[in-house]
């Protein structure tokens, strides 16, 4: 695999436990009749979020740099 399909590859999969975990506390919404994802409105959920997503960063659930983390978190929950 070259270096660009695995840079994605691992981009890809950070997004996808980051929105599972921002899902898990509230973060967002999941309609599962649709599959759409919204956002909500639970400032404190956003904050679970985030201290959820960087405990799973140091515990190596997630891999890449904390910056890689925090970039892909916000882009999650601000888009």
């Amino acid at each position: 695999m070259s270096i660009v399909k695995r840079h994605l590859a691992e981009q890809e999969e950070r997004l996808v436990l980051i929105e599972e975990i921002c899902i898990d506390k509230g973060a967002l919404v999941l309609d599962t009749v649709t599959d759409e994802v919204y956002f909500s409105a639970d400032e404190e959920a956003y904050k679970n979020a985030y201290v959820t997503v960087f405990q799973a960063w140091a515990k190596g659930t997630i891999n890449g740099t904390a910056e890689q983390i925090f970039e892909a978190t916000k882009s999650i929950l601000e888009d």
